[in-house]
């Protein structure tokens, strides 16, 4: 979904739990409205310490192992490994996600959300300004999030924004570096003589 689209009055929301992502960051903010918590919907700040712990790794390992370890895989099993693992991660991500969620409720058990939705901020989304934020954020939510929820959001995203926007620079500057010392994986020697025998 592109930015014009969503952010687009009228766009309707669709999923129950909305996760905003940031590709340099280790934080995440979900937007959980599912009907039945405890306390209403709400705003949540994730780490991804939380979610990747060691029993995530674990289970990632074991879905791994019973991928590779099944009746002789022939070659085009093997070759349909990479989205075979994409697909166990996205999977186990959303799972611990939902716990998270969950736990933070107070709720022990709780059905699979209708829908779990992805709004990534990055390149084009880092440019949004706070009074298109604001709006975006209003527009998606304000059937379903009390104002001080909505402010809340809006003051989550905009820090992580930033902070996303500062990784990107410093990652963009460290792909520079490399490729002016000939290390980055951007750069390929075409050419280079040989060294003389004399």
């Amino acid at each position: 979904m592109n930015r014009e689209s969503m952010f687009q009055p009228g766009r309707k929301r669709e999923a129950d739990i909305t996760l905003c992502l940031f590709p340099h960051l280790r934080e995440l903010v979900a937007v959980d409205v599912r009907d039945d918590l405890p306390d209403g919907p709400a705003v949540r700040l994730l780490s991804l310490d939380d979610i990747f712990t060691s029993e995530f790794r674990t289970r990632l390992e074991q879905g791994f192992s019973q991928l590779v370890s099944g009746e002789r895989p022939g070659l085009m099993d093997m070759i349909g490994l990479p989205q075979e693992v994409e697909a166990m991660v996205r999977a186990e991500s959303l799972k611990r996600i939902v716990r998270c969620l969950n736990e933070s409720a107070g709720v022990r058990k709780q059905p699979t959300p209708n829908g779990v939705g992805a709004l990534f901020f990055a390149r084009g989304l880092l440019g949004i300004h706070r009074e298109q934020l604001d709006a975006a954020m209003h527009e998606l939510f304000a059937s379903a999030l009390t104002p001080g929820q909505l402010d809340m959001l809006t003051s989550e995203l905009g820090r992580l924004i930033q902070a996303e926007r500062d990784a990107e620079e410093g990652a963009r500057q460290n792909e520079m570096a490399s490729l002016i010392t000939g290390e980055g994986k951007d750069f390929m020697t075409l050419w280079e003589s040989g060294k003389s025998g004399a």
